[in-house]
């Protein structure tokens, strides 16, 4: 079976892809050595009574069937409306769902009215923009949102008060701006007010800390990751030069790093447990804090060749897993008859988001994706990962069609566009108003995919080390709070399905 699925079909393999100089050499099951010989290689992927969990009783069939079972089916043919709207339809969707109902007053309906052609997500945040105005107008003249009228909202008073209480960016300009307009033809006001802008302050890091941040950047890190790393370290500094008396009327941004003694990290750490202790601060943000300074020192200690003063310098447990709902199946194909509908290219993105349902892919790693590491003819795909490691996972159902399609399309620097930080923003950004469309109710972002991915997996009993490869993360650890809870699930339905009932 294996050997069937190695063999390259011509008709499956895009004339970019033909050239076997261009076919990344880890493109195969069979070569990526470090996977495949603990995933693919014998028959087996879920624990049976008389299983000692061997991680070598794998298939790729098995792993193909795990990740793509529910898509190997016959489909059932969708009767709804699947005529193609495209971006500036989400635009007319919340006009008539959010704006009319929530928007009563004329002035603001015009305004709103004037950037239907805008990207859906500037839209959205224009309809908020507008709302936020309502809100604050009414709270100032001491009525419901419902009773503010344009005279309200042309009133001078009003106009500095919300100034003064809303955020200050272009969109909140140009809804002033327009305002002003109105309210000198009015005869309110005799010339616009100036509109301060809110200061723009450029970023100051220790030396130390900007080439450590560099270097989490060379590392392959998300950017998210290195800036909050990065601020851990820079408030140890803060917190460093306002309570050390060595440190004392020096600069966070001059500060010897050094003379930072194991004392002063153990005092800054109690400092730290305290804040976890009254509430202020969670554990998992201690602990986030704890390696961000550690990792700090590692580095130092691999560039400089400097000790790191470590000693007791620990973290606490903390439970890195929250519970959460996930998204039925019929919750998914009405996320995605809603990309269909409104996405301006729906095959590209539908590919993003099954990136990371069916292989759990990070943001980040679907905006990394090259043609390169694709290989058509053997149904594989090749993951940059953290810290620039490599994963291969076979394609199948729904998601290898997407892509067949998607070869004859022009081609891009990347897979899902040509910036890595446009298609991550852009995936991110109309992810919302899907959802929003869909009428989700499930808490966070995109991330929700790889979450569901994950949990999917853990409540099918797959093998702790299978779900640690499959998902590509480093500690069983991790897995094994998704398992935890997928057999707690699963334990508290068999009990309630001993109990019987008249």
């Amino acid at each position: 079976m294996e050997a069937k699925l190695m063999q390259k079909n011509p008709s499956d393999i895009h004339p970019r892809l033909e050239n076997k100089a261009q076919l990344d050499p880890q493109e195969s099951f069979r070569q990526n050595f470090s996977f495949a010989e603990k995933i693919l290689d014998v028959p087996g992927i879920f624990p049976t009574l008389s299983d000692d969990h061997d991680i070598k009783k794998v298939t790729r069939e098995k792993v193909e069937n795990l990740l793509y079972a529910k898509q190997l089916m016959p489909e059932i043919q969708n009767t709804e409306d699947n005529t193609h709207l495209g971006p500036l339809g989400i635009n007319q969707w919340i006009w008539e769902n959010r704006v009319l109902s929530e928007i009563p007053v004329s002035l603001l309906r015009e305004f709103l009215s004037r950037g239907m052609k805008i990207v859906p997500h500037d839209f959205f945040k224009k309809y908020e923009h507008a709302r936020n105005l309502l809100i604050q107008t009414a709270k100032l003249h001491g009525i419901t949102p419902v009773q503010v009228e344009n005279r309200h909202l042309l009133d001078p008073v009003s106009l500095c008060y919300c100034m003064k209480h809303l955020a200050k960016n272009e969109l909140t300009s140009s809804l002033f701006h327009f305002l002003m307009r109105k309210s000198i033809q009015a005869g309110l006001m005799d010339k616009k007010f100036p509109i301060a802008k809110a200061p723009r302050e450029l970023p100051r890091m220790h030396p130390r800390i900007l080439s450590f941040k560099m270097y989490l950047e060379q590392k392959g890190f998300a950017r998210k990751h290195v800036r909050n790393t990065i601020t851990y370290v820079h408030q140890l500094f803060d917190w460093l030069c306002a309570n050390v008396r060595i440190f004392a009327g020096t600069s966070p941004m001059e500060i010897s790093v050094f003379q930072i003694q194991n004392d002063h990290l153990l005092a800054y750490r109690s400092y730290k447990m305290k804040l976890v202790k009254e509430g202020i601060c969670s554990t998992i943000t201690f602990t986030h804090c704890i390696y961000a300074i550690r990792s700090f020192y590692r580095y130092l200690k691999e560039r400089f060749g400097y000790e790191p003063p470590l000693q007791r310098f620990r973290a606490i447990k903390a439970p890195r897993y929250k519970p959460r709902d996930i998204p039925t199946d019929q919750h998914i194909e009405a996320f995605f008859h809603v990309v269909r509908r409104y996405a301006g290219d729906p095959v590209r993105e539908q590919i993003g988001y099954r990136l990371m349902l069916h292989l759990g892919l990070r943001l980040s790693e679907v905006a990394k994706i090259k043609w390169k590491d694709i290989n058509l003819g053997t149904r594989t795909i090749v993951i940059h990962s953290k810290g620039k490691k490599t994963h291969v996972l076979p394609l199948v159902g729904k998601l290898y069609q997407l892509l067949r399609e998607l070869q004859y399309q022009p081609m891009t620097t990347y897979l899902m566009g040509e910036k890595t930080s446009t298609i991550a923003g852009n995936l991110y950004e109309y992810f919302k108003l899907y959802a929003m469309i869909t009428d989700w109710a499930f808490p966070g972002g995109v991330h929700l995919f790889r979450h569901t991915f994950i949990t999917r997996l853990a409540h099918k009993g797959t093998l702790p080390q299978v779900l640690k490869e499959l998902a590509r993360v480093t500690m069983l650890d991790t897995v094994g709070l998704y398992i935890h809870v997928a057999r707690h699930d699963q334990h508290m339905i068999s009990q309630i399905n001993l109990l019987k009932y008249e």
